[in-house]
């Protein structure tokens, strides 16, 4: 008995000892997350560098902690570098982390190589992604227009209006689309975003886009599986973009550990309602509620349907005939059963977490002007639309809800 007691009590001693010595869990100096933004193209330059020196202004009060902020930016057709932006000696600085040959014609594999090299040489617990560029919708890249509604008279014939011509800008206001990009290699489609950042492996904490009509279903039901949640505008973003002096504090809440999207629309908001006749319509998307949508927008299709007159649905640019149109309010406007239609609007608050609007939105294409913003329901769709419509029966949302 004594020889048992000894042995406990050396035990007991002994894992004393242990836990004394036991040595402190190192520091997980993992980044929460990066951020990465992604500029496009060259001919919007100059609002791309005045984003950056913005972004850097912010950072030079160190609230990304141990974040880390990276921008993909060309500096010509062919070339791009990837810069970190730094907290280092009380400042703000600038590291090139690598650049890039950029290919002849972006395609989903060069796309998805440059985003997963970024990830690569950001290891972090998470990362997001901000895009500045030019946007049409879920329009792909050498689409034509096809209805006879785009026909327009010059001299003496009556022909077929180009897509150049329909996206030609007809203001001085400069919008993040400027007609066809000059550098058509730098173009890509929502299905060639969606298939690179699929192949990096990851899940996006969110997509920020920073450019024109991208808050339209069709491309966000393409990156449903991409991001968490989606930031975007169902109309134009001015040249000046995302007042990124303001949302950065935002993006990068606690030291870098969480952020506010919920904010970042409201600020957008705010700062464009400071600009009278500027478009500030911005929501933010739950994507994992997009597949829910699809299955309420199915039934809304399988629906008795009711007459409605197309131009009377609120649409979100100046062309004639309309392309991006309110899906709400147009789902209001066709459908006849009203349980079908209360279950969708229901599907669709689940889906839109914030939305913000002005009173009106600034269109630069076709009868250029401010239109006035009546039905704001969160996102748009080209559903009612004839000008790109065997485009629009090849996108994953119209299959996935007839």
């Amino acid at each position: 008995m004594k020889s048992l007691i000894r042995n406990i009590a050396l035990l007991a001693i002994a894992c004393v000892m242990i836990v004394g010595c036991k040595k402190d869990t190192p520091e997980d100096n993992t980044p929460p997350q990066t951020i990465i933004v992604y500029m496009a193209g060259v001919n919007l330059s100059s609002y791309y560098n005045t984003n950056r020196s913005a972004i850097k202004s912010a950072l030079n009060f160190n609230i990304q902690g141990k974040s880390r902020v990276v921008i993909f930016q060309q500096t010509s057709k062919t070339s791009a570098e990837l810069v970190e932006m730094q907290f280092v000696e009380n400042v703000c600085q600038e590291k090139v982390l690598t650049t890039y040959d950029l290919p002849s014609q972006m395609t989903a594999n060069e796309l998805g190589y440059i985003f997963s090299d970024i990830v690569a040489r950001t290891p972090s617990k998470s990362h997001s992604l901000i895009i500045g560029a030019h946007g049409l919708g879920w329009i792909p890249v050498g689409a034509k227009p096809e209805s006879s509604a785009a026909y327009l008279g010059k001299g003496k014939h009556i022909d077929m209006l180009t897509h150049e011509e329909l996206w030609e800008p007809k203001g001085d206001i400069v919008t993040r689309y400027l007609g066809e990009d000059s550098n058509p290699q730098n173009r890509f489609d929502t299905t060639d975003l969606a298939e690179a950042l699929t192949s990096t492996g990851i899940k996006l904490e969110y997509i920020l886009f920073d450019a024109c009509f991208m808050a339209n279903v069709e491309s966000l039901y393409d990156l449903r599986n991409n991001a968490k949640y989606i930031i975007g505008s169902p109309c134009e973003i001015m040249g000046t973009g995302f007042p990124y002096a303001n949302i950065m504090s935002l993006l990068l809440q606690n030291q870098g550990t969480s952020y506010d999207l919920d904010g970042v629309c409201r600020r957008f908001n705010e700062d464009y309602a400071a600009n009278p006749g500027y478009s500030g319509t911005v929501a933010l998307i739950d994507c994992s509620q997009l597949d829910g949508l699809a299955l309420a927008m199915k039934r809304v299709n399988s629906a008795n349907k009711k007459d409605y007159i197309t131009n009377n649905i609120q649409f979100y640019e100046g062309q004639t005939p309309h392309i991006f149109f309110d899906l709400g309010d147009y789902v209001d406007k066709m459908c006849a059963d009203e349980e079908v239609k209360r279950a969708f609007n229901e599907q669709l608050n689940r889906t839109v977490l914030s939305k913000y609007t002005l009173d009106y939105f600034l269109s630069m294409y076709g009868n250029s002007g401010k239109y006035r913003v009546n039905n704001f329901t969160g996102m748009s769709t080209s559903a009612p639309s004839s000008l790109y419509r065997s485009a629009y029966e090849q996108t994953a949302w119209y299959k996935a809800t007839h």
